[in-house]
Parts: C-alpha cells; sequence; structure tokens
C-alpha cells in the first residue's frame, strides 16, 4: 500500500472546481481519502491572478506513482484544467500534485519527492502539516 500527500490547488472557481475535484477522488477506486486539510488561502506565486485556495490531502493507493499521476491528470483535466506547456504559472481551475509519495526521495517519472517547495512555501507546508503522519 502506497500513502502519498496531494497538494490541491485551484484559483478560478475554487468553491466549484475544488468540490467537483475531491468528489471524483472519493469516487475513485484507485484512491483512498484518509484525511483532508482545512482550506488554506494565498496570493498567486509568479503570476497576476486571483488568490489560490489550497488543501492537502492524505491517501493511499495500491497503484503505482505513474498510474496515480494519471488519474489525478485525468481529474484536472474533467474539471477543466488546461495546460499551457509554455508557462507554468497560469491560473487553473484545478491542480493536483503529488507532492510526497512513501517515504521516498528523489526523482520519480520526472517529479522531484518529497517537493522541494514544501520548506519554501506556507500555503503547501501548512496545510500538510497538518494532516501529515509518517
Amino acid at each position: 500500500m502506497n500513502r502519498f500527500y496531494i497538494l490541491v490547488g485551484s484559483n478560478i472557481e475554487p468553491d466549484i472546481n475544488v468540490k467537483k475535484g475531491l468528489d471524483l477522488i472519493e469516487e475513485s477506486t484507485e484512491i483512498n481519502l484518509e484525511a483532508v486539510s482545512t482550506p488554506y488561502t494565498s496570493k498567486a506565486v509568479g503570476m497576476d491572478g486571483d488568490d489560490f485556495f489550497n488543501q492537502a490531502l492524505r491517501c493511499t493507493t495500491d497503484r503505482s506513482f505513474k498510474e496515480t499521476l494519471s488519474l489525478l491528470k485525468a481529474i484536472e483535466a474533467t474539471c477543466g484544467r488546461e495546460r499551457d506547456p509554455n508557462n507554468k504559472f497560469t491560473p487553473r481551475t484545478l491542480d493536483l500534485d503529488i507532492i510526497h509519495w512513501n517515504d521516498f526521495d528523489g526523482v520519480m517519472e520526472g517529479y522531484k519527492l518529497p517537493d522541494p517547495d514544501i520548506k519554501k512555501y506556507d500555503y503547501i507546508s501548512v496545510p500538510l502539516a497538518e494532516i501529515f503522519q509518517d
């Protein structure tokens, strides 16, 4: 069983998009949602835009990192997420980032884990600290 943490982010209709994303995660048979942090609001970093709504999720799965990542990207797309390959700093309907996977420390599928931004930004560290469990 893999334990992992997701950072949820949205600054386009977050009340609608985050709820829809969480509902889709809960409806999934591939992810078990164990804990949800208190919502955290922060200014947009690296771009102009509305404030971000962030939450951290503690989850488990029997799926691989790659399979889990694919499922989360599909949920983002269902919620209207559009990616700009030339600019990662854009407003978004829903962002579901795996920020911690088991006790893995390194690069997996091109992602540095645990996410180094955990130590840089309160919008990640504060909600994560609320629900983190070894």
